[in-house]
């Protein structure tokens, strides 16, 4: 009978460690799809908080490029405001030579006919220190009026030249 007793109790232990071995299994598998389940959780959150943040830098990135677009129209405008006033100042350069020139070939035609200051002054609106000049020039011009040396040395070289040609 005790052969008996030790062959029950055999398979009674091992069937009692094999349902001990098959709880644990479970508890252990229980266990697991317990921290996958909350791995999962953190993966879902981390995803979350990641589309939110890709969503937000979208948005920013769309702004900027409006923002950039905007800015390249304004420097299109201003590109073409200054080539704009670039010509309207050639242009307004061009009006004020000619009109200096006109001055100045009046003032000319007037002095030629004999115009005194006072009259280029009036006529030609010049300063009086150019019409002054003008008058000068036309009279150095046609002999009316010597030219003044350039240096000393020079007046003394001409007064040499002078002296030489009368005792000669």
């Amino acid at each position: 009978m005790i052969d008996s007793e030790v062959f029950f109790s055999f398979p009674a232990a091992l069937i009692g460690g094999a349902v001990f071995f098959v709880l644990l299994f479970f508890v252990l598998l229980f266990r697991l799809k317990h921290i996958l389940l909350m791995h999962s959780e953190n993966r879902r959150q981390e995803t979350r908080m990641l589309d939110k943040t890709l969503q937000k830098t979208n948005k920013q990135l769309n702004e900027l490029r409006s923002a950039v677009v905007g800015l390249g129209q304004k420097i299109t405008e201003q590109e073409d405001t200054i080539l704009h006033l670039n010509e309207r100042v050639k242009d307004l350069e061009q009006q004020v030579q000619d009109t200096d020139s006109r001055l100045y070939s009046r003032a000319s035609k007037l002095v030629q006919l004999g115009a005194d200051v006072e009259e280029l002054i009036e006529e030609c609106e010049l300063p009086k220190a150019e019409a002054e000049l003008m008058l000068s020039l036309k009279k150095k011009i046609s002999g009316e009026e010597k030219v003044p040396p350039l240096s000393k040395s020079h007046a003394r070289e001409q007064q040499k030249a002078r002296s030489a040609k009368k005792n000669a």
